[in-house]
């Protein structure tokens, strides 16, 4: 008998990394699909003699998103941090495990291999995708740090500014509290 009937089954990620056995119903009828560890989003289980197929259908995650056999998320960071230091993370995995991922000064993104999907058919040696973690500069504290910086750039320039040019330091002095009181005390 044909299938005239496809009707969704919602899987977490979760469900769809470690494998999972859900129930549906469809016309007063029972049924247990086993999903399988690895199994992606429109993969079709068919109950022919049902005249019923069920296709899965990912929910979305608020950690990682799926791309193929490989999973994806986003950390963030000081520009500070981006560009001088680097930065650590931990990231929490779909199996509960927590990775400690670093990444290098002025690098984007990493990629830790064997920590994404597992492979329903695992193929040259491969039994899992990879995780790749992406970077992005946290802009509120990348502006705080610039503002510690620039203010801590005046002093230094304004002390260096009072000893080799006074009368010029007095002058900027003097032109910031006109501005500044022009302003309705706010100096732009």
């Amino acid at each position: 008998a044909p299938v005239a009937v496809v009707r969704p089954i919602r899987c977490s990620l979760e469900e769809l990394y470690s494998g999972a056995r859900k129930s549906a119903s469809h016309e007063g009828r029972s049924f247990v699909v086993d999903v399988k560890p690895g199994w992606k989003e429109g993969t079709r289980i068919t109950f022919e003699e049902a005249g019923v197929c069920f296709q899965l259908a990912q929910e979305e995650h608020p950690r990682f998103s799926r791309r193929g056999h490989d999973l994806a998320a986003v950390a963030f960071c000081g520009l500070l941090d981006l560009l001088v230091r680097g930065s650590s993370h931990e990231v929490r995995t779909l199996d509960s495990r927590t990775l400690r991922v670093r990444l290098p000064p002025r690098r984007l993104s990493v990629k830790v291999s064997g920590e994404g999907m597992p492979l329903s058919r695992p193929e040259a040696g491969r039994q899992r995708g990879d995780l790749v973690l992406n970077l992005f500069a946290d802009w509120a504290v990348a502006a705080d740090q610039a503002r510690q910086w620039g203010r801590t750039a005046l002093w230094v320039g304004g002390a260096l500014l009072f000893f080799t040019n006074t009368s010029l330091f007095f002058g900027l002095v003097f032109a910031y509290s006109f501005f500044a009181n022009a302003n309705g005390g706010r100096a732009n």
